[in-house]
């Protein structure tokens, strides 16, 4: 570290300013939401007592009503937001009794927590949720069903505080902080999706949870990272793009470097408890998996672009092609559901059936990739477009808005409601309460394109973190441990990397040596380790014999490591936090349009990813910066 770095301060921006009179106080955040401390000059007395004063060194411990004013101060707006989020969602729970449910998911999971074996389009991680429920006395009777939503809106709030913690805790203004949560807080479809029993709000919980536990720590701990992993593999077992979103992670520990420890408690921890699942599913059903529906999902996507006359298919195979014109075909949901389907048509066992509709399929996307491409990608791009519309092959979106007394049927939320014992409780609508989250609903939820400059914003400071190319050649191979004349330290930059003779320093050591200047280079572990001791059975004169290679690049590594700049090992932190995070909300998006349909249901995820990520890239913003030049030195 250079003796610039250290007088601009961990912010890379000229930290005296914190010393003067006119400097922030601690009740004052700066533009990066922390309190900046007051240095103590080199070989000054330290006292043994705290310094008095309201930074975090302070030593008189104020009153509580000026710690909660300070801190109210501080956090007003995540405040003011929690509050406006849980009277929404206590609007909700009062206008619609006792929740909302949907015909095809809410039916099948309540009907799965009484099942002691596994589903074979469903994962079960969400019937666990339901069964625990309903173990503790929660869902005895039909009218306690309001439990579930009560349960999922709690965790909305839980998720939106534990995103403002992260954020802040990573040196995000508090402001910032608390508009990345504004969506998950505010956002109507969000509310509505909370208050039905369905998955989307514990897979939210987890993904977040595991989040917290990988980000928190510029290094986490073992522990954190087998906590992460366990919470992906959860999310994993409640959806099964959580796998998905666990490989990404699993990457991510991969290139933070964060050793092989680490990213073995990760792996295994996410691994095994999908495996276990898998065999459990494998005495059931045949196959090691986590779902057996993939094959029927996947025609159902691929089925209105299939163009028979251009694949390879067998007579039974022929009968998947849609009777109808490529303009006029329905919908991928038709091609799964309905009973008219071309692949109810199919005979013999569920693993035949699956075996036929992948192949299919997969001949649709291997000889008509430029059709699969544009379809994907035109659904992917919807999700940006302003406003909430859909087209005949999309999932409806009335289905995911506050209902009326009497919704379409093809919605499939007008059904009886169905609780955990069988029965089926009365649906309560309370006007005009209703009708206020149904006018809210109009423009209460996130826009496409604020969702697109989220992820711009994203990917720029992504780039701002990445490391600058090396010079080649005989460049500055250890530029940390330069500093001196000009003269000198070229000489010693550009001198031939190779070990002299055994025992005698290279010429540019010598010059740095007379110079007095030959410390902090040979302090350098792998030029140590090379210049000393040149005897013994490597050398010659019986020391100890000479390191290896790859033990000279390990212990350049710990010294890079030890003696790196903190402003740019934050700054690379920040750009794989945001690349993550962007990874993880596109591979949302992605999946589901390329495997299932376009459904507004999954954007919901990219609430909790997109705008913590602009949060943490406005940070990287602060800290690419120039720094402030140094004061000039009086001469003489």
């Amino acid at each position: 570290m250079t003796t610039d770095a250290v007088a601009t301060g961990p912010d890379g921006h000229n930290a005296r300013a914190a010393a003067t009179p006119g400097g922030p106080t601690g009740d004052e955040p700066t533009l990066l939401g922390v309190t900046a401390i007051p240095r103590t000059p080199v070989g000054a007395p330290v006292s043994a007592e705290a310094p008095s004063g309201d930074g975090p060194l302070a030593g008189p411990r104020r009153p509580l009503w000026a710690r909660l004013g300070a801190g109210a101060r501080r956090h007003w707006l995540f405040a003011v937001l929690l509050a406006v989020g849980a009277a929404l969602r206590v609007l909700v729970m009062y206008a619609y009794r006792p929740a909302f449910e949907f015909s095809g998911d809410s039916y099948a999971y309540l009907t799965l927590a009484h099942l002691t074996r596994p589903d074979p389009m469903r994962p079960a991680g969400y019937p666990v949720l339901l069964r625990l429920l309903g173990d503790v006395g929660l869902l005895g009777d039909a009218g306690h069903l309001a439990v579930v939503p009560a349960v999922q809106h709690l965790a909305g709030l839980a998720i939106a505080v534990a995103l403002y913690a992260l954020l802040v805790h990573r040196r995000a203004h508090p402001v910032v902080a608390a508009l990345a949560t504004t969506p998950v807080l505010l956002d109507a479809y969000q509310l509505d999706i909370e208050h039905f029993v369905m998955a989307e709000t514990l897979f939210l919980a987890l993904l977040v949870a595991a989040l917290v536990a990988l980000l928190w720590s510029p290094r986490p701990s073992v522990l954190a990272c087998g906590l992460a992993g366990g919470l992906l593999a959860g999310a994993g077992l409640v959806r099964t793009l959580g796998v998905v979103l666990g490989v990404l992670a699993l990457a991510y520990v991969l290139v933070r470097r964060l050793g092989w420890l680490r990213l073995a408690a990760f792996s295994v921890v996410l691994a095994a408890p999908l495996a276990a699942y898998a065999g459990w599913f494998h005495s059931y059903h045949g196959s090691y998996a986590l779902t057996g529906g993939d094959a029927a999902w996947l025609y159902g996507r691929v089925a209105p672009i299939a163009d028979c006359s251009r694949l390879d298919l067998t007579t039974e195979q022929l009968g998947l092609c849609s009777p109808h014109s490529p303009a006029a075909r329905p919908g991928p949901n038709y091609y799964v559901w309905a009973d008219t389907s071309p692949r109810f048509q199919l005979t013999g066992s569920e693993q035949h059936k699956n075996a036929v509709l992948a192949d299919f399929a997969h001949q649709v996307i291997l000889r008509q990739p430029a059709d699969y491409a544009r379809m994907v990608a035109a659904d992917v791009g919807h999700y940006f477009l302003p406003g909430r519309s859909t087209g005949y092959r999309d999932w409806p979106v009335g289905s995911w808005r506050f209902p009326t007394a009497d919704p379409p049927y093809y919605w499939h939320t007008s059904v009886p409601l169905l609780d955990l014992d069988g029965g089926h409780p009365a649906r309560v609508i309370n006007e005009p309460a209703a009708g206020w989250l149904r006018a809210y609903q109009r423009f209460g939820y996130t826009p496409g394109p604020l969702l697109a400059v989220l992820v711009v914003l994203a990917l720029v400071a992504t780039g701002l973190g990445l490391p600058r190319p090396r010079l080649s050649g005989r460049g500055l191979r250890r530029p940390w441990a330069l500093d001196g004349p000009p003269a000198v330290v070229t000489a010693a930059a550009y001198a031939e990397p190779g070990p002299g003779p055994r025992g005698a320093p290279r010429p540019a050591l010598e010059g740095l040596a007379a110079l007095g200047l030959g410390d902090p280079f040979l302090a350098d572990p792998a030029t140590a380790a090379r210049t000393e001791g040149g005897g013994g059975p490597a050398g010659r004169g019986g020391g100890p014999p000479f390191p290896s290679r790859r033990a000279e690049r390990r212990a350049a590594r710990r010294h890079r490591r030890a003696n790196q700049d903190p402003v740019v090992a934050e700054r690379r932190r920040l750009s794989a936090d945001c690349a993550l995070l962007v990874a993880l909300g596109v591979t949302v998006l992605v999946v589901p349009s390329a495997t299932v349909c376009f459904d507004y249901r999954y954007l919901l995820p990219v609430l909790v990813l997109f705008p913590p990520a602009a949060a943490l890239a406005i940070r990287q913003f602060v800290l690419s910066r120039p720094a402030d030049p140094p004061p000039p030195r009086r001469l003489g």
